[in-house]
């Protein structure tokens, strides 16, 4: 007897193969789109305090430079716009909102610790 074709058992262990597959590759596509997300997000963090720092340094006037690295100052995504370190269209990754449309949101604080100028975003909300 000469029988072409697949037993049930043979198509059944294929499905499933397909399936294990399936999912492998769907966890790692969705680790990949979540490191993506957080990277655009890091992106945009440091696009704020990298501006903020170099506005301190260019903006700011000896005095005002050394009332900031005594008591530390904040800096508004506002004055950012007016000085042309970031663009009005800067949106947010994550929620998709423009900086500009929620000035309040984004301040970044500027300090000297151990005499390093750090720059950290303070978002709220």
């Amino acid at each position: 007897m000469n029988k072409k074709g697949f037993t049930l058992i043979e198509l059944i262990a294929t499905i499933a193969i397909m399936i294990l597959i399936g999912v492998v590759i769907a966890n790692n596509m969705t680790g990949i789109l979540s490191k993506e997300h957080d990277q655009e997000y890091d992106d945009f963090k440091n696009k704020l305090t990298d501006s903020a720092c170099m506005y301190v340094e260019t903006y700011f006037n000896s005095e005002e430079r050394l009332n900031c690295k005594q008591n530390g100052c904040t800096i508004s995504v506002d004055q950012l716009i007016q000085k042309g370190y970031i663009e009005d269209t800067l949106k947010n990754p994550v929620t998709n909102e423009l900086v500009k449309d929620n000035q309040e949101k984004y301040k970044v604080h500027v300090q000297w610790i151990d005499n390093v100028k750090t720059c950290t975003i303070n978002e709220e909300g």
